[in-house]
C-alpha cells in the first residue's frame, strides 16, 4: 500500500450509471491508497434511478457529488449558480488527483489543481463524441488545459494513445501509459472455483436465435446493419440491454430491455445463443478497448463483433466481421452448432490476466515510478 498517497477521484459519470471503467478502477485502487470518489451528480437526471451500483471498496472512503444544472453547458448565468452550489468542494487536502474526463474543468477550476499530482485517465475519445463545432472546440480546450497540466496521462487504448501522442505530443510531460479495460476480478473468480460460468451450448435448441448486445446503446450502434439482419432472417431476436442515449428503431423482434444491475447481466447472458457488437467503424470505436468483450469471454457463449485494430488480441475468442454478408454467415454457422467456444481454460488464462485487479497493479507501479 502506498500511505503518503490520498487522492481525489473525479469522475465525470454518475455512479449510479451502467458500471463502466471508472467505477471499477477507483474501487480496485481503494486497496493500495486513501481515494474519495467525486462524480457529476445531474438534477433531474431521473435515469440514474433505475440502477443502484454497490461500492466494493477496501477501505473508508467519503462520496461527494459534484452538482450539474440543466443547459449549464449552454448559459453562462447558469455556469455561476452551478459554481456557487460546488461552491465548498475543495481538493486543498490530497495530494494525487485522479480526472477521467476534461468535463471535470467545467466543475473544478484549474487553480484547485495546482501543487498536486494530477493523472488523466483517457478512456475515450471524447472529441468524437460532439458533432456541434463549439462543443468541440470546447473539449479541445478543456483537453489541452487538461493535458498541460498532467503528470501522468493513461490511455484505454494503442489507438487513442497514438492520438493523443498526434495531437498533444509536445505538451506531454512523457509519453502516455497503455492500461487496457478489463474485467471485474470477482466475476473470474466465479469461473475459476466453478469450473466454469454456462453449459456453452453451441447448437441453437429453439426456433429464434437470440443474439444479445450489452452496453450503453449511442450512436456508435449500427441499426442499419442490426435492421437488415431482422430482415434477412425470420428467426433471429436481437435483445439490447443498457441504457439508451440514441434514436433508437422499431422492429417486433428488435428488444430494447433497458438498464440492468450489474450482477443481473449474467443472466441475460446464460439466455442468449450468441453475444454481439454491432459497432460502426469511426474515430470514436476505433479508440474503444470495449470492456463488454471481457465480460462476454466470461459467459462463454459465441461471440460476433465488427472487426477493428483493437478487437485483434481478442481473436481466439471471437468471430469478427466487416460486412453484412460475413454477420449473416455466422448466424448461419450458429443455427448448425458450428460456431465453437474457447475452452474454459483458454478463457480463464486470458481473464486472469486481464482483471481490473491487474491494471490497476499497473497502474500503481506506474505511481511509484
Amino acid at each position: 500500500m502506498l500511505g503518503k498517497i490520498k487522492m481525489a477521484y473525479l469522475m465525470h459519470i454518475n455512479w449510479n450509471w451502467i458500471k463502466q471503467r471508472p467505477h471499477f478502477l477507483y474501487e480496485e485502487l481503494s486497496y493500495y491508497i486513501d481515494i474519495d470518489l467525486y462524480y457529476i451528480d445531474k438534477f433531474l437526471d431521473r435515469s440514474k434511478y433505475k440502477i443502484n451500483n454497490t461500492r466494493n471498496t477496501y477501505r473508508s472512503s467519503k462520496v461527494n457529488k459534484i452538482k450539474k444544472l440543466p443547459l449549464s453547458g449552454r448559459y453562462t448565468w447558469l455556469q455561476q449558480i452551478e459554481k456557487f452550489i460546488n461552491r465548498k468542494i475543495s481538493l486543498e487536502q490530497y495530494n494525487y488527483i485522479w480526472i477521467t474526463s476534461p468535463l471535470i474543468l467545467e466543475f473544478i477550476p484549474l487553480k484547485e489543481l495546482e501543487g498536486k499530482q494530477i493523472i488523466y485517465d483517457c478512456m475515450d475519445d471524447f472529441l468524437e463524441f460532439y458533432h456541434d463545432s463549439d462543443k468541440i472546440n470546447r473539449m479541445k480546450k478543456l483537453e489541452f488545459e487538461l493535458v498541460q497540466v498532467a503528470d501522468i496521462v493513461i490511455t484505454s487504448s494503442t489507438f487513442l494513445k497514438d492520438k493523443m501522442q498526434f495531437l498533444y505530443g509536445r505538451h506531454l510531460k512523457q509519453e502516455p501509459f497503455l492500461i487496457n479495460n478489463g474485467i471485474s476480478s470477482s466475476l473470474v473468480n466465479t469461473l475459476n472455483d466453478k469450473g466454469g460460468y454456462v453449459d456453452r451450448k453451441t447448437v441453437v435448441k429453439s426456433q429464434f436465435i437470440n443474439l444479445t448486445y450489452i452496453g450503453t446503446i449511442g450512436d456508435w450502434v449500427d441499426f442499419e446493419l442490426i435492421l437488415e439482419i431482422l430482415n434477412r432472417a425470420s428467426n433471429i431476436i436481437i435483445n439490447m440491454i443498457g441504457p439508451i442515449d440514441t434514436r433508437t428503431p422499431s422492429h417486433p423482434r428488435l428488444h430494447f430491455v433497458g438498464i440492468v444491475d450489474h450482477h443481473d447481466i449474467p443472466h441475460y447472458a446464460k439466455e442468449s445463443d450468441a453475444l454481439i457488437m454491432p459497432f460502426k467503424i469511426n474515430e470514436l470505436v476505433q479508440s474503444v478497448d470495449p470492456v463488454k468483450i471481457y465480460e462476454y469471454i466470461f459467459f462463454q457463449k459465441p461471440i460476433i463483433a465488427v472487426d477493428y485494430g483493437e478487437m485483434h488480441k481478442f481473436q481466439l475468442f471471437v468471430y469478427l466481421y466487416s460486412t453484412l454478408s460475413e454477420f449473416m454467415v455466422y448466424t448461419h454457422s450458429l443455427e448448425k452448432g458450428e460456431l465453437k467456444v474457447e475452452s474454459m481454460e483458454s478463457a480463464l488464462h486470458f481473464l486472469n490476466q486481464s482483471t481490473w485487479k491487474q491494471r490497476c497493479n499497473k497502474i500503481i507501479e506506474i505511481i511509484k515510478e
